[in-house]
């Protein structure tokens, strides 16, 4: 696992004026890889251009007077000599139980303190914050590609992955920390959680679903799926 796990965001058909509808993707899971099949993926974000994703990362203008920042900063904005919170997702799920193979140094780090979270701030408010600012930026370019007129007239349909072995409480933290950021907020919007397994399988699957293609599935057909945590092998 990376040092800050990242979250890539991509929509498909947002560069459509005249489609029926969004659909607005942000991974929010520990895996480090993305498709970008018939989806526009974010390659530009505050701080740094040509990434296809952003570190799950944010660092409060409260707690960084001395270096004099005035608002909130986040993903690639957050300086080494920044007080932040990063990896703060998978406190959302620390009842989970340990198993054989765990990474003992994740288990280190929150012996440490690398997962901070604010004394009067919980995980699920950090989460919210962070993608607050997502929800943000992605909104402001969504207006500027489509319209604001466009948008607003265009249900967006939010997925978030999660890790496969999160437990039903952790889903639903994220899915409220989504909320309170923004997603799904508005009455045409609807937010979904989908775990990376079955996440990667539709995408695997999606482009052999055409009734043109050489050999596409069929039913009574058993697929299986492998997945290691971490890494998604579909």
């Amino acid at each position: 696992m990376a040092q800050h796990t990242p979250v890539s965001t991509h929509c498909r058909h947002c560069e459509h004026s005249t489609a029926d509808d969004v659909h607005l993707g942000v991974s929010f899971g520990t895996t480090d890889k993305s498709s970008v099949d018939d989806i526009n993926v974010i390659r530009t974000w505050p701080g740094k251009d040509g990434e296809w994703k952003v570190p799950t990362r944010i660092a409060y203008a409260s707690e960084n007077g001395k270096v004099g920042l005035t608002q909130n900063a986040w993903g690639y904005q957050v300086e080494p000599t920044m007080t932040s919170c990063s990896w703060t997702k998978l406190l959302l799920d620390m009842g989970a139980e340990h198993a054989a193979h765990d990474d003992p140094h994740l288990q280190q780090a929150v012996d440490q303190g690398m997962l901070r979270v604010p004394q009067d701030l919980t995980s699920q408010q950090v989460c919210s914050d962070f993608l607050k600012e997502v929800y943000k930026y992605m909104i402001a370019r969504l207006t500027k590609q489509v319209s604001k007129q466009v948008l607003d007239s265009t249900p967006v349909d939010c997925w978030l992955t999660v890790p496969a072995v999160w437990s039903d409480q952790a889903q639903s933290a994220t899915r409220a920390a989504a909320r309170a950021a923004g997603f799904g907020g508005r009455p045409q919007d609807t937010i979904n959680i989908i775990s990376e397994p079955e996440a990667g399988a539709i995408a695997a699957l999606t482009k052999y679903m055409h009734p043109s293609s050489l050999n596409p599935p069929q039913v009574g057909i058993a697929l299986s799926l492998c997945y290691t945590y971490g890494i998604g092998v579909g």
